[in-house]
């Protein structure tokens, strides 16, 4: 869920920079490291230009979406996000798991099968891109990276966007490949 500008966020928000080098050498996907993920959301955010970005790990907390990495906007009347969201019906990040595939919506209300998701009314979220992360050697869905904003985008952003988060999801997906291991 969202909160109110009023409420503070619920970690100190990571500058960008290195975050591969906060993932610890082992990483046990059913307790993904938090602040490695905040840092490559903090990237995500900065280079996307979106207000918002997240890494959400499904199947984690069963019903409900867990952004481990999370970046809210700072200095803005924008609200917080909070670190878990306890609908699957809210926002595009369970489309992109069943789907298996990016998805890109540069305004939320100019696609029908999309608008009438709550995220928009409620947080007044109008532009969504995400991608899924999945392991290369299982086929497993581990969860998303997205950005979202409050301002729909031009649809000419549309294909860099996508390009964008698939690369960024390659860098994710590799990393915590590397990290860890098959039974």
């Amino acid at each position: 869920m969202i909160h109110s500008a009023g409420n503070e966020p619920l970690l100190d928000q990571p500058t960008p920079g290195d975050w591969e080098s906060l993932l610890p050498d082992v990483i046990d996907l059913a307790n993904p490291p938090v602040g490695a993920f905040d840092a490559f959301a903090a990237l995500l955010a900065g280079e996307s230009g979106l207000p918002y970005a997240m890494v959400n790990w499904f199947g984690v907390m069963p019903d409900q979406q867990l952004f481990v990495g999370l970046y809210n906007p700072v200095g803005t009347d924008l609200p917080q996000a909070d670190r878990t969201m306890p609908e699957l019906t809210h926002g595009w990040c369970p489309d992109v798991v069943e789907n298996r595939r990016t998805l890109i919506l540069n305004d939320t209300l100019a696609y029908a099968q999309f608008a009438t998701n709550p995220v928009i009314d409620e947080f007044g979220i109008r532009t969504y891109q995400g991608s899924p992360l999945i392991d290369p050697r299982t086929d497993q869905v581990w969860g998303t990276i997205c950005g979202i904003g409050p301002n729909p985008r031009p649809r000419s952003v549309g294909r860099p966007s996508r390009a964008f988060m698939e690369h960024h999801r390659d860098l994710l997906v590799k990393a915590v490949q590397e990290r860890t291991r098959i039974p």
